[in-house]
């Protein structure tokens, strides 16, 4: 693995974290010898690098991010956010099988969260693999009503699972949030080209153009 400069960072903010955890126990007389002093122990240690590996995933840096995370998940197993982050991770890092794997994972555990269930349609999405995405993101859309996100992603898999009814109204709905959002009127477009409704697809054709050119 390269070595890279901010890794440093990390585990220096790691160390540095501590440092005033040892102090606290200092003022408060808990130090029992040298050892216990200068071991970083474990739920220290997964607190801080779980926080940190969040954080990088959030901003994009999913290269980063998975290596904090992997040792974390094995370490802790069970906590629904590692895991989501790091299926994440592996999915925008080209490791599909293991993230699509995981995530399923976190979502079979985790029914209600519309989060969970939002990424995970959104990597059927990014696999093609429509079907297994539709049920997801009608749950979701039910949960959040006024995600621009889900309503867009929920056209586009009816779209392209040949539903052009119900894309276009998925994609109005969208445009209710966002009115001058060129993409979904080019995907009303292609959707009323495919009803052969061509008057209705010229409209919004016009309409992107004049977004997009604006």
């Amino acid at each position: 693995m390269a070595f890279r400069p901010e890794d440093i960072t990390v585990r220096m903010g790691l160390y540095a974290e501590y440092s005033s955890i040892i102090l606290k126990r200092l003022t408060k007389s808990m130090i029992s010898g040298f050892e216990s002093i200068f071991t970083i122990d474990e739920a220290t240690r997964n607190a801080y690098f779980r926080d940190k590996g969040i954080a990088i995933a959030k901003r994009g840096q999913y290269d980063r991010a998975v290596p904090l995370l992997e040792p974390l998940y094995k370490s802790v197993p069970d906590d629904a956010e590692v895991m989501l982050y790091l299926g994440l991770g592996y999915m925008k890092t080209g490791r599909t099988a293991e993230g699509i794997a995981l995530l399923e994972k976190v979502h079979g555990r985790n029914k209600s969260d519309a989060k969970i269930a939002s990424v995970l349609a959104f990597s059927y999405i990014q696999l093609e693999q429509y079907d297994k995405a539709l049920p997801l993101l009608e749950e979701a859309v039910k949960i959040s009503p006024d995600s621009f996100n889900l309503k867009f992603r929920l056209g586009v898999t009816y779209d392209n699972l040949g539903d052009f009814d119900k894309a276009i109204q998925a994609f109005k709905e969208a445009l209710e949030l966002r009115p001058d959002e060129a993409k979904v009127h080019r995907a009303i477009g292609f959707a009323y080209e495919q009803k052969d409704d061509h008057k209705s697809a010229m409209n919004h054709f016009k309409r992107a153009n004049e977004l997009e050119g604006s």
